[in-house]
């Protein structure tokens, strides 16, 4: 709401220009040239192409705290700057005026569009951030160039944008302001029932669980997939506390995926419109749906000590937990232990690789395979924590990263994932849903698929300017 990129998603969340007025690409997919628009930014200064560049190495220096830079290690040099391997000043990033931009990647990157929507990518005011350190703290000092500017910010209670009027596509933007309120679940439903909100859940919050049911039932509740994979990672090490793992035999973890009752866990557990997940990349995506569930081999014993699954401790992981754990001891005679780890030691743990079932998910960055299907690609990396890597994967989605030919690129990855559910490293359970309760008169709010909340269409159509607000 408050700043805006290069590119973006549009009201029916397809891609399209921002800031960027046209791109030109050249060297074989590795360099971008953009043609910035004319845009101011909330205090009346151009946005230009210099903003970018500082912005991105502000993100790369190794002494900027982040866990985002990586989003921009498809830029040359990102990567070995941000490890303190190559000066900032090798970023493959330049301002040849104030209105052109270059950008040279490492390799050709199909979806490098896609990703310059997130908000790792959107510039800040270089000069706001050089002069006051607490810039973004301060309502006074705050400086945006999106549809809405920060007119004040009570800490831990609520925020209130008022319409930029030196937005570029301000005349586009009908509500006069919007207010955030900082709650709990409870308090947010309760205020929507009293007029108080005109949009409580998804994507700024949760709807109570114990209210899904009624208001579904009701037709209050409102529900748009969401790019988002719920699953178990499976530790595939050979032997976990000096015991031999189970889980270390392919067999045994087929036969685990093919058991479980997706199906009833969603429409009897859930009840909020998720659907069964049998890949891990979500539908929307558009890779080839052929049926990824490999079945279970035959011929090994089964297992001689109880299954123990790991969740950190809400009441979603419990109760998947709980159905998880009736459904393999009716159909296997498996006994299987539930273990509520406190959230940062569930982790920590996790990373550790110091556990035998635990719980896990992963929502899309950016609109794009690949997103989901990196997380696996090395044992090493930090999202993986399964210790399974295959070459086969790694050269499939090596090759999709070269395919300029976005078919030929989707069946490479298409390919990618079978090997994936072959082996199983992972039990996918159900792809996410966004849960919502909105005003009926609220119109032209734009939420995307990546979970995405835009408000620079919304208007009521009882001509209101401004609602109460939004949790």
């Amino acid at each position: 709401m408050l700043f805006e990129g290069l590119t973006r998603a549009d009201s029916e969340g397809a891609l399209e220009m921002a800031l960027a007025e046209k791109v030109s690409v050249t060297d074989s997919g590795r360099r971008y040239t953009f043609r910035l628009r004319k845009s101011y930014w909330s205090n009346g200064e151009p946005v230009t192409a210099s903003d970018f560049v500082s912005s991105w190495k502000t993100l790369l220096d190794p002494q900027f705290a982040t866990d985002m830079a990586y989003q921009l290690y498809p830029i040359k040099n990102a990567k070995e700057a941000k490890l303190g391997r190559a000066s900032l000043d090798t970023v493959g990033v330049l301002a040849e005026n104030d209105q052109t931009l270059v950008v040279d990647l490492e390799s050709p990157l199909p979806y490098f569009l896609e990703l310059l929507s997130m908000p790792s990518f959107f510039p800040v005011h270089a000069k706001t951030v050089a002069q006051y350190s607490d810039w973004c703290l301060v309502p006074e000092r705050f400086v945006s160039n999106g549809p809405f500017c920060l007119q004040s910010w009570q800490h831990s209670d609520k925020l209130v944008f008022a319409k930029n009027p030196k937005y570029w596509e301000a005349e586009t933007v009908q509500l006069e302001g919007v207010q955030i309120f900082v709650a709990a679940p409870d308090t947010s439903l309760r205020m929507y029932e009293e007029g108080k909100l005109d949009w409580a859940g998804s994507p700024l919050s949760s709807i109570p669980a114990d209210a899904i049911a009624s208001l579904k039932q009701g037709g209050a509740l409102q529900i748009s997939p969401f790019c988002g994979t719920y699953f178990y990672r499976l530790n595939t090490e050979e032997m976990i506390g000096g015991k031999k793992n189970p889980l270390s035999d392919t067999r045994v973890r087929r036969l685990l995926g093919v058991s479980l009752d997706r199906e009833g866990i969603v429409k009897h557990v859930l009840q909020g419109g998720q659907e069964p997940a049998y890949t891990l990349v979500p539908p929307q995506m558009g890779l080839e749906r052929k049926d990824l569930m490999a079945q279970p081999l035959d011929g090994f014993d089964l297992f001689q000590e109880p299954l123990v699954i790991s969740y950190s401790n809400t009441e979603r992981n419990a109760s998947v937990a709980q159905a998880v754990q009736r459904r393999w001891k009716e159909k296997l005679g498996i006994e299987v232990l539930l273990e509520a780890v406190e959230p940062k030691v569930f982790f920590q743990r996790v990373s550790k690789k110091e556990y035998q079932i635990a719980a896990g998910s992963w929502t899309a960055d950016f609109n794009d395979p690949v997103n989901f299907l990196e997380v696996f690609k090395y044992k090493g990396a930090s999202t993986n924590n399964t210790g399974w890597e295959r070459a086969e994967y790694v050269d499939l989605l090596d090759k999709s990263a070269l395919c300029t030919e976005m078919e030929e690129r989707k069946h490479l990855l298409s390919q990618a994932e079978r090997v994936l559910m072959d082996d199983m490293p992972i039990l996918p359970i159900f792809h996410f849903a966004l849960n919502y309760l909105k005003r009926e008169d609220l119109e032209k709010v734009s939420l995307s698929s990546m979970g995405q909340l835009d408000m620079r269409w919304a208007f009521f159509q009882t001509g209101q300017k401004s609602g109460p607000g939004l949790q």
